[in-house]
């Protein structure tokens, strides 16, 4: 949503101008459903409309493109009004915000006649494409979202393998006690593949939530940053135990390969650094 309010940001003068004629140009014969239902026809990024009496009371359905919702006639609407200044032109155009029935970032406008007041809201995604201030293309969305749930639930397989594949070797260990060099093997190798499977059922986790799922809340590049720092994290948690691991073996068999363990902590340290650096550049740009 950030993304589409920025975009919208940069050109809201071109969309008011353009939401000020289409409502301006608009006449409905009568307040009734069938006459206001004809404002779909030609405005497709138009959502959902009804009317408002000069009561502040709802008279009409909330009329969307494929269904009526009786529940909000009759009701009282002065409060959303306390904010609306008609006195310099008789159309408002509210600031965007996510709708509350269709969970999209909207804009609302609302035209002042002698009846009452014509109120539609406006699907903020479909009426910048129907601009041409971006291009979004629906069958390819589907396909990414097919994909991307795909790859979702098969980095979840995958996780879910590593963390039993560490389970079962850590039961093993302790089914079939073996000398003290293969027990700390083993630990260690358990410790890594569970840390690994958690680190990558996260990710999957992700992907599926703000890709598939609930991708229309989805806040630009905060919520990849954190993500991705956790991620790392994860990673750094399993090199850190890799070098450790490494490091006691060594120490055990030949010290003349010491540098090499000294070579997997500095990159550990390295990846450390660059985690760190990545996070606080984050911020500085927030």
């Amino acid at each position: 949503m950030k993304r589409i309010i920025s975009i919208y940001t940069d050109n809201k003068n071109s969309v008011q101008f353009y939401l000020r004629g289409s409502m301006e140009s608009f006449r409905a014969l009568s307040s009734q459903t069938r006459d206001l239902r004809r404002f779909f026809e030609s405005e497709k990024a138009a959502e959902i409309i009804y009317h408002v009496g000069l009561d502040y009371i709802q008279s009409t359905p909330t009329i969307g493109r494929k269904y009526i919702d009786e529940e909000r006639l009759g009701a009282d609407k002065s409060f959303y009004f306390k904010m609306v200044n008609f006195e310099e032109e008789p159309i408002y155009i509210s600031n965007p915000y996510l709708h509350h029935i269709t969970g999209l970032p909207t804009l609302t406008a609302v035209k002042n006649d002698a009846s009452g007041f014509i109120v539609v809201d406006f699907d903020m995604l479909k009426l910048l494409e129907e601009l041409r201030i971006i291009e979004h293309n629906s069958a390819f969305a589907k396909i990414n979202t097919l994909i991307m749930a795909g790859g979702g639930i098969l980095l979840g397989i995958v996780s879910i393998f590593l963390i039993l594949y560490g389970g079962y070797i850590f039961l093993h260990m302790l089914i079939f006690y073996t000398d003290s060099e293969d027990v700390m093997h083993e630990i260690f190798t358990s410790i890594i593949s569970i840390t690994i499977g958690l680190a990558i059922y996260d990710l999957a986790k992700t992907i599926i939530e703000n890709d598939v799922l609930f991708k229309k809340f989805n806040y630009g590049n905060e919520l990849e940053t954190k993500t991705l720092t956790k991620f790392l994290t994860s990673i750094i948690v399993a090199l850190s135990i890799e070098s450790l691991m490494a490091v006691f073996k060594i120490v055990l068999d030949d010290y003349s390969k010491l540098i090499n363990a000294f070579y997997l902590v500095l990159g550990v340290t390295l990846l450390i650094i660059g985690t760190a650096v990545h996070s606080m550049l984050s911020r500085i740009e927030k």
